[in-house]
């Protein structure tokens, strides 16, 4: 099924948006104005009929006791063409004028003609003609009485109807623009939205094709957008040193493995072709190699326990100095061959944690820093806390270790000596064991070096303020 696109979803779900705003916009507009036009029409015709009344009743001469029906007449015919059909009294009643009287005809004419036009144009009406009574009064005299028939509730003429009419076409042509605005509009909306999209698709499918170089525009102005593009970003130099980590773990196990094994197979050559008889102290570096080979394994074996996510930790109450302590003295034969200087420094400091692995941890750090300081060195260990943290630094005088190099040494196999020898002896992931473990304590650790000066590295850990919600 072919699935619609972004920019095009987002262009209808915009201009629909608009269109039904506009749409019911317009609509009750257009019925609120012509309610008010229809009320405005039906004062206006009961304000006509009062002043109708008043103009007749103006004319009412006291000194001929009379209305002047040559006026009455005049207003009469004015009124018939305006849609008023008027009959005027004496006080007794008396009929002094009526216009049907005057011209049935015309008076038919108007009123079917009036009647016609509003059943036609408005047939919800019902209306009817009705006629309404009204007092002649002339200062403060009753002179007779005015009646006034028209169309009830209200009637338009013909302007007034073509008024309603372009009233509605003009709303209407608000309406048809503003949805075409809204389209245009949403379609430059949905492109400025969709566009920093389409960049991240193409780069992730470059990047899922293997081409990690590729970086998404990052001159956005919306924060989301930006966010998504740095993501992809970020993942993208991730995946590219993951990719570069993953060869080099290739060819660093190839190259720790290499040695050994070429070793014993030449060996075993030699010996199966009897250029060398299999003495004991050949047999004996063929062993040494076969442990060399089972001391890797067993090491990747390590490296894969500590960083399992299913990694397990006996916690217990444990006082960093103590355990400090104890490993720097297993180590006091190693240090007097070298004519190590060593100390520890601090007090009690205790945290919740694996006694074992954090033992490991202290001795990667010790047999390190003994490997790489030359005879005479000194090496010192520092507990304390800082901030509610347990720390603890192995400090040495040894070789230092490049500022490039410092952030790497806790990768797998990585060992600043480029030669790859085995003088210092390990296969390069003790501190990748290390920071694992200390992770999953909920810790960090970290290097710092000059080359010729010495390395401090840092470990720092949650202290124990009561473990109990730990357990």
């Amino acid at each position: 099924m072919r699935k619609m696109r972004l920019k095009t979803t987002l262009s209808l779900i915009f201009a629909l948006m608009v269109a039904l705003t506009v749409v019911l916009v317009s609509i009750f507009s257009g019925i609120f104005i012509n309610r008010q036009f229809e009320e405005y029409v039906k004062q206006t015709r009961k304000q006509e009929a009062g002043e109708l009344a008043e103009y007749i009743g103006s004319n009412y001469d006291e000194e001929l006791g009379g209305f002047n029906l040559d006026y009455v007449h005049g207003m009469g015919m004015y009124a018939l063409k305006e849609g008023f059909i008027i009959r005027l009294y004496d006080n007794d009643m008396n009929l002094l004028w009526d216009a049907e009287n005057h011209d049935m005809e015309q008076c038919h004419e108007i009123m079917n003609d009036i009647a016609l036009r509003m059943q036609e144009k408005m047939p919800e009406l019902n209306g009817e003609f009705v006629t309404y009574s009204y007092d002649i009064v002339k200062d403060g005299r009753r002179n007779g009485v005015l009646e006034i028939s028209y169309y009830t509730p209200y009637y338009m003429n013909e302007n007034e109807f073509q008024f309603l009419k372009a009233l509605n076409m003009i709303l209407g042509a608000v309406g048809a623009v503003s949805i075409a605005i809204a389209a245009f509009l949403g379609i430059l909306v949905a492109k400025r939205i969709t566009d920093p999209i389409s960049g991240v698709i193409t780069a992730t499918r470059k990047i899922s094709e293997g081409d990690y170089s590729v970086k998404v525009d990052m001159d956005l102005k919306e924060q989301e957008t930006y966010e998504l593009a740095d993501s992809i970003n970020s993942m993208a130099g991730t995946l590219k040193e993951q990719e570069y980590l993953r060869k080099q773990l290739t060819a660093d196990i190839a190259h720790e493995l290499r040695t050994p094994v070429t070793n014993i197979s030449s060996y075993v050559e030699m010996m199966m072709d009897e250029v060398m008889e299999p003495t004991p102290e050949r047999l004996r570096s063929c062993y040494d190699e076969l442990q060399r080979l089972s001391g890797i394994i067993n090491d990747l074996e390590r490296l894969e326990n500590a960083e399992s996510d299913g990694i397990v930790l006996k916690k217990e109450d444990v006082d960093l100095y103590s355990l400090s302590e104890s490993i720097l003295q297993s180590f006091n034969s190693k240090l007097e061959e070298k004519k190590i200087i060593s100390g520890i420094d601090g007090g009690e400091v205790h945290v919740y944690a694996d006694r074992g692995r954090m033992g490991q941890v202290v001795a990667n750090l010790v047999s390190n820093a003994i490997k790489y300081t030359d005879e005479n060195g000194s090496i010192k260990v520092s507990v304390g806390t800082e901030n509610n943290t347990a720390v603890l630094i192995v400090e040495d005088t040894g070789i230092g270790i490049y500022e490039e190099d410092c952030t790497r040494v806790f990768e797998r196999f990585y060992r600043t000596d480029k030669s790859r020898t085995r003088k210092t002896g390990g296969a390069g992931i003790g501190l990748s064991i290390s920071k694992a473990i200390v992770q999953a304590h909920g810790g960090n650790i970290s290097c710092e070096s000059k080359p010729g000066v010495g390395s401090r590295f840092i470990v720092t850990l949650p202290a124990d303020n009561g473990h109990d919600q730990n357990k």
